[in-house]
């Protein structure tokens, strides 16, 4: 589908949900946004050094990519690369940072414990707000911070005519963060949305590496049989046991519906929202 003759999503009419997380202990949490182009140097290094820390490691057909990838290592980022991979169109690009303190009356600086790339593009007469990395660090997982690191874009003026929201990830709780962002359930997402949306918007990316995205699974094979629904063929070949773990958590519940994480793929997700209406000061 041509981004000229695409036509207006149709989006959800229910109302925005934003969950509140309860901290463990007295920990401040503080969520920042910038804007790519203001987007230094210094915070994409640590950026890159909690990536290289939390994302993962490499699976066993790593070797397969370059002889630099080796099973077992850990993925390692450099801010360089996120620049070129999240930041090659900053105007239109934002970062969220979250940064923890863990007593606040203390006075070591706050920490970097996790992190949000997005970027926005049209997509005919839509808006599309991608998520291009999502991180959180591993100590402090499942309290909600990546939830918040996406909820947060909505309070940036870049995303206020967002209707269109995806991501491409190997782990079921990005997915799950995002559906929080869509106001739905991720065992309630609209496959045919998918189907018929998804090589449309990743054609009319900006982006180079989504616009060559290789799509599998059965919305978008006809004959396939390995159990995955909606999926991108990434090459990416990082070790799934813990994601794999977390999936089989969802299935248990009955919350998916994006089938099975194989290997060298990812995820696919992608929600209609209702667009995020500017706050006003009328005073």
């Amino acid at each position: 589908m041509s981004q000229s003759t695409t036509t207006p999503v149709n989006p959800p009419t229910r109302g925005l949900v934003f969950p509140c997380p309860t901290s463990p202990s007295k920990a401040s949490f503080s969520y920042k946004m910038t804007l790519g182009s203001e987007v230094s140097d210094d915070t994409l290094k640590l950026c890159a050094n909690l990536f290289s820390s939390n994302y993962g490691i490499w699976g066993d057909q790593a070797a397969t990519i370059s002889k630099f990838t080796v099973a077992g290592k850990q993925v390692k980022m450099t801010g360089a690369r996120l620049r070129s991979q999240c930041l090659s169109h900053p105007e239109s690009s934002v970062l969220v940072t979250c940064y923890i303190q863990v007593d606040p009356l203390e006075s070591e600086r706050p920490q970097l414990y996790g992190h949000a790339f997005a970027t926005v593009w049209d997509y005919g007469e839509n808006k599309v707000g991608w998520v291009t990395q999502l991180v959180v660090d591993e100590a402090v997982r499942q309290h909600y911070i990546a939830t918040h690191l996406l909820q947060t874009l909505k309070c940036h003026a870049l995303f206020s005519r967002v209707n269109v929201v995806g991501l491409i990830s190997s782990h079921p709780a990005a997915c799950n963060a995002l559906a929080k962002y869509a106001a739905t359930n991720i065992k309630d997402v609209e496959l045919d949305f998918i189907r018929q949306h998804a090589k449309g918007i990743l054609a009319s990316s900006p982006i180079s590496y989504l616009k060559a995205a290789q799509l599998r699974g059965s919305l978008f094979q006809d004959s396939c049989d390995n159990g995955a629904i909606s999926s991108v063929f990434t090459e990416f070949y990082v070790d799934h046991t813990e994601p794999l773990v977390v999936l089989e958590q969802y299935k248990k519940k009955g919350q998916w519906c994006l089938g099975e994480l194989l290997d060298g793929h990812e995820f696919l997700a992608v929600f209609p929202i209702a667009p995020v209406s500017p706050v006003r000061n009328d005073n």
